[in-house]
C-alpha cells in the first residue's frame, strides 16, 4: 500500500500513485465515502466503490504515470500528467486531472484527455462505444 504525503496535493498524488501501482485499496482510501463524483471522456461515476471497481478493470493498461505539473487553488487541485499505457503498443496519453479535496478525502474529479487511443481496444469492424 502507498504512503500518503501531506496535504490535499499529497492526497491526490497518493491516489495517482495507487492507480499506477495497481493498488485499488490504496486508491479507494483516498476517496470520499459519500458524495463522490468522477467524470472523464469515457465514464462517469457518482460513488467511489463503483469507480474503483471500474478503474481496477481499466488501469491494467497503465504502465507509468508522470506528473508534469501540479498546482492548487484552495481545495481544488490540478495535475497535468503523461500516462504511459500499453494497449497493442505503448502509447503516451496526456491528461489533466482536476480534483477537489474536502475533509481530507477526494470528493470530486474531472479528467480530460484524448480518448482516441482507446479505439485500439475494439477489433476492426466492431463499433466502439458512443463515448469514443
Amino acid at each position: 500500500m502507498v504512503q500518503q504525503a501531506g496535504g490535499a496535493q499529497g492526497l491526490v498524488e497518493t491516489f495517482l500513485q495507487a492507480i499506477e501501482m495497481h493498488d485499488p485499496e490504496g486508491a479507494r482510501a483516498c476517496l470520499a465515502d459519500e458524495g463522490f463524483h468522477y467524470r472523464s471522456p469515457i465514464s462517469e461515476f457518482t460513488d467511489a466503490d463503483s469507480f474503483i471497481a471500474d478503474m481496477t478493470y481499466r488501469t491494467g493498461i497503465v504502465q507509468r504515470m508522470e506528473i508534469r505539473k501540479a498546482f492548487a487553488d484552495g481545495n481544488d487541485l490540478c495535475h497535468i500528467l503523461s500516462v504511459h499505457i500499453q494497449i497493442s503498443s505503448r502509447v503516451r496519453v496526456d491528461a489533466v486531472i482536476w480534483s477537489r479535496v474536502l475533509d481530507g478525502r477526494i470528493q470530486w474529479m474531472e479528467v480530460l484527455f484524448d480518448a482516441y487511443p482507446y479505439r485500439a481496444l475494439f477489433p476492426a469492424g466492431t463499433e466502439p462505444p458512443s463515448w469514443l
